[in-house]
């Protein structure tokens, strides 16, 4: 065939369209495929964040139960000792049991001693008393259920997320209750939900500090990334998201991050893939459909080729979509909470099992169904739930989240149960097209909250009781002292005479013994009335509660030739004045008592101001105090010296303890045997 000159213009003009609209089509198609690629990874991220969101709360929530559980254990048995009761040990490993092993609780006494249960003697494993999940129950701005660092054990030798709560009473010396979590066991219930092979899962704190990640990397674990891009710009900033990080926070390539914080916790759960382990499968098909482009401008008889190749590429790119959904409808399945979606119309268009079991339908019965006349028509006594004030409804309409924690379900068997929901709107192109609601079956959470209620106030009135006993036993105990003093001194009187030495020796410890007997009944009703007051408490100046003090004890001091300086400014705190000046009365009565005979007893009163407290101080120069009883002697009936060489019932501090502790404050002693004392009480700076 001969060409004539207009035909090869055809040819030309022909391959001069093709070839322009060819490369443009693939320019097209490489830029939706990247985008296609970003955005199902994007929804796959949070569908695993939510489910690890899930699974952390749920572990975190489990370990404060089962710390919670076993203080109230504790408190319920104040005189046994929980590391040796069998019935304790056997509590704490049906605990162990039920986190399949995850936890291991443990005790730490109030000088920081390590134990385990059952305790392996009666020395502590370790001193973790530099522990700041120790720390944190001594300061009360983090006292309660706290968080710890990461901490390598120094039992196990075991990188562990330590939780622990304060014991306030309990039996032996127990201050604190841990559960440590080794990372070895979070990384393998995360190990599964993890994109292979370059994604990880993290635990943050709410300040940014990494306290467990999959895979561990270098160095991470304990490091914060506060301060950072990814958590200046983005972490910080929401509840969830996903965004993409330069990877520099950790030391890491690019990735996709997706984030969620705790509801219930403060902790942040991220998820995490490889920007290029993402794009990798699209950078391939864009070089090999670029390539391909290139040899059709060359070669047009590769056209066919390319477009057979082009659509194997599609197919290709369509069954790894399918398998992302599929993957992501497994995640779904696997969720402890129950999942509805909702659709404009406000019927269920999907179910989890989690939420069919929670409801008792069946996916195929629940689907197409209106959710609010299903599962929400009525309120718990009964009465008719307006549509138009439900949640799910009003979210449906206005694209609102909301969450809600007092509402009421009703199964298709016409039971109901308490429920706490999240219902959160779908929005595509400015316009509400559905809902998603998730839900979780509450009653066992209340049933605990009022049976612990229910506790708490047995507890408040077994103690009125105790302390109306001591106040009636106490007066009605005097009376029959007061009878024996009285006949003894009219025996002495009488027959003083005829009694020889040894008569009269016995009638003299007759009436001391009366004597101790009744100051000993006048601390304990001192003591027993201490926080029962007609007086409501109120602005009292330091200065005048010591000068009252001061003046109650002039004679004791004047025979004691003691010395006694105050500051000036001591400033005013909230209490009942009676209870103030008696708590200084005792510790400069203490002073003078414990004197250094060699020198002139010495007592200096002091404060200062310590952010949201006052620290006083008081004082001596006497013989001091063993460091190892430093906690001893604020118990009741507690001495370190005999009667013979020191007078008293060893009640005095327990009631000091006892006003600073009514008062919201409290009390320590720093002390070396010889080198005299230094009391500390803590007051709340806060005058109302």
């Amino acid at each position: 065939m001969k060409y004539r000159p207009n035909n090869r213009r055809l040819l030309i003009g022909l391959l001069g369209a093709l070839l322009p609209a060819l490369w443009g089509f693939i320019g097209y198609w490489s830029w939706s495929q990247h985008q296609g690629v970003i955005a199902s990874s994007t929804i796959l991220l949070e569908q695993i964040t939510s489910a690890a969101e899930e699974q952390t709360t749920r572990l975190f929530k489990h370990a404060e139960t089962s710390l919670v559980v076993a203080k109230h254990w504790m408190a319920d048995h104040p005189d046994q000792d929980p590391g040796q009761d069998p019935s304790f040990i056997a509590l704490i490993d049906e605990l162990r049991l039920l986190s399949s092993g995850l936890l291991d609780i443990r005790m730490v006494s109030k000088s920081g001693g390590l134990f385990y249960i059952p305790k392996r003697g009666a020395k502590p494993l370790a001193d973790v008393s530099d522990r700041d999940y120790f720390k944190a129950q001594t300061n009360k701005k983090t006292r309660g259920f706290f968080i710890a660092d990461p901490v390598i054990s120094r039992v196990t030798s075991r990188w562990g997320i330590p939780v622990s709560i304060p014991i306030e009473r309990s039996g032996g010396d127990i201050g604190v209750l841990f559960a440590a979590m080794e990372l070895d066991r979070i990384a393998k219930t995360f190990e599964a939900e993890r994109i292979k092979p370059d994604g990880a899962i993290s635990i943050m704190r709410d300040d940014g500090t990494f306290l467990f990640r999959i895979p561990a990397g270098h160095n991470i674990i304990g490091r914060s990334i506060a301060g950072t891009d990814s958590w200046d710009k983005h972490i910080s900033l929401a509840l969830r998201g996903v965004y993409r990080s330069d990877g520099s926070a950790v030391g890491t390539p690019a990735k996709l991050v997706s984030f969620a914080r705790l509801r219930d916790y403060p902790l942040y759960v991220t998820v995490t893939a490889e920007v290029d382990a993402i794009l990798d499968p699209w950078r391939r098909e864009t070089i090999i459909l670029t390539s391909i482009t290139a040899l059709i401008t060359v070669v047009s008889l590769l056209l066919a080729s390319w477009l057979l190749r082009a659509m194997k590429a599609e197919e290709l790119a369509q069954q790894e979509t399918r398998r992302a959904h599929r993957d992501a409808q497994m995640i779904l399945d696997a969720a402890g909470e129950g999942i509805c979606g909702v659709d404009s119309a406000g019927k269920v268009s999907f179910i989890n099992p989690a939420a069919c079991r929670m409801l008792e339908w069946k996916e195929a019965d629940l689907t197409g169904q209106a959710i609010h006349p299903a599962i929400h028509h009525s309120h718990p006594d009964g009465s008719a739930y307006p549509d138009e004030q439900c949640p799910i409804s009003m979210t449906v309409k206005d694209g609102v989240t909301r969450e809600v924690t007092d509402e009421t379900f009703w199964r298709s068997t016409g039971a109901s149960f308490p429920v706490e929901f999240v219902v959160s709107g779908v929005v595509e192109d400015n316009c509400v097209t559905g809902a998603v609601l998730v839900f979780r079956d509450v009653s066992e959470r209340l049933n605990v909250e009022r049976a612990l209620i229910t506790q708490a106030a047995e507890l408040a009135r077994s103690n009125s009781e105790l302390e109306q006993f001591a106040y009636v036993a106490s007066h009605d105990l005097r009376e029959p002292l007061r009878q024996v003093s009285s006949y003894v001194s009219l025996l002495e009187r009488r027959y003083g005479a005829k009694l020889d030495e040894d008569g009269l020796q016995f009638v003299h410890f007759a009436r001391d013994g009366a004597k101790r007997m009744n100051q000993l009944i006048i601390d304990l009703l001192e003591f027993s009335r201490i926080g029962h007051h007609t007086a409501p408490a109120k602005a009292v100046s330091l200065v005048s509660a010591v000068d009252q003090a001061v003046a109650n004890l002039s004679n004791a001091i004047a025979d004691a030739k003691a010395v006694i300086h105050r500051d000036n400014d001591l400033p005013s705190v909230m209490a009942v004045r009676d209870d103030l000046v008696r708590l200084f009365q005792n510790l400069i009565s203490n002073a003078l008592k414990y004197c250094d005979q060699s020198q002139i007893p010495t007592v200096t009163i002091s404060a200062r101001r310590e952010a949201e407290e006052w620290i006083i101080s008081i004082a001596d120069n006497g013989i001091g105090i063993d460091p190892q009883y430093g906690e001893k002697i604020f118990g009741i009936f507690q001495r370190l010296h005999t009667r013979d060489k020191f007078e008293g019932t060893g009640i005095g501090l327990a009631i000091c303890k006892k006003i600073v502790e009514q008062m919201g404050g409290r009390i320590w002693v720093e002390s070396t045997a010889g080198q005299g004392s230094r009391f500390h009480i803590a007051l709340p700076a806060r005058i109302a």
